[in-house]
């Protein structure tokens, strides 16, 4: 099955692969996907996150080792059927065997879109983080922040680029704010954040099927980024207002210890007069 789905996956691309001929392509796949399973533990875990596991072990490989190929990047390649027959030859029988064919398909079919998309947005994002920031520790805070962000915009399953593009740039603002104690200017300027959602845009970082359907609502960039930023700064402020103590509880603390203060200089008085009285 998997050798049968190698082969009409290369012969999609027929006349544009220039480095490997189709024998070695061929066989370079069939290695990627035969691979993908060998350290997955079958034991305990559940088949769906068996399945994404797979997905992005053969997908990593990929796009490891063809990451350079124009046709990759393109869409003009489907794997899908080569991730179907490389869990079904690699996975133990005994995980598949209940299993009916139409509820294993739409588990295929999410982890390869998901799989294949993040790979596909490593390399774009990779490039524009260090035309924005520098210094590996900012670098790799601004890279993580920007994924994650990105991977909870892929979840709420919106098809719709401007409404993923907020989502994408409020979640990776809250993920950045997280990574530097509060304050996301702390990593990065909003003016940079914007800078780099810009080209993260103009670059194809949305999804494929937002790209080749829609275009980048680059417009939308600044105010989403200047939004993002106010808001953690009003959770910032809130919060150190909250940790000095709200004014009242601030007065009542004081009330409390000047009655305090009184009730000891009254008994220390107290002690005095009873001390000359019985002297």
């Amino acid at each position: 099955m998997l050798e049968t789905a190698v082969s009409e996956a290369v012969g999609l691309i027929e006349g544009e692969e220039k480095e490997w001929d189709q024998s070695k392509l061929e066989k370079k796949l069939r290695d990627y996907f035969n691979k993908a399973s060998k350290h997955l533990t079958f034991r305990g875990t559940k088949l769906p996150a068996l399945i994404n596991e797979y997905a992005d072990n053969a997908m990593s490989s990929v796009f490891a080792g063809l990451g350079d190929r124009e046709w990759l990047y393109s869409g003009k390649v489907d794997f899908l059927l080569c991730i179907d027959a490389g869990i079904k030859e690699t996975f133990p029988g005994h995980l598949l065997r209940n299993l009916q064919q139409h509820d294993f398909e739409p588990l295929v079919l999410a982890a390869y879109d998901r799989a294949f998309d993040e790979q596909r947005f490593y390399p774009i994002l990779s490039d524009a983080v260090p035309n924005v920031v520098s210094g590996p520790k900012i670098k790799k805070k601004v890279w993580n922040s920007v994924d994650a962000g990105r991977k909870e915009a892929v979840a709420t399953g919106t098809e719709d680029a401007e409404e993923f593009t907020a989502t994408w740039i409020s979640q990776s603002i809250a993920h950045l704010a997280q990574a530097s104690q509060g304050s996301p200017d702390g990593t990065m300027s909003s003016e940079l954040c914007a800078q780099l959602f810009h080209l993260l845009l103009e670059g194809g970082g949305l999804p494929m099927k937002m790209t080749q359907e829609q275009v980048p609502p680059t417009h939308l960039v600044d105010e989403a980024v200047s939004a993002g930023y106010l808001e953690h700064a009003a959770q910032e402020e809130a919060e150190a207002a909250w940790s000095a103590g709200p004014p009242a509880k601030r007065q009542k603390q004081k009330q409390q210890k000047q009655q305090w203060d009184e009730n000891q200089q009254w008994d220390e008085q107290q002690q005095q007069w009873e001390q000359a009285m019985w002297s």
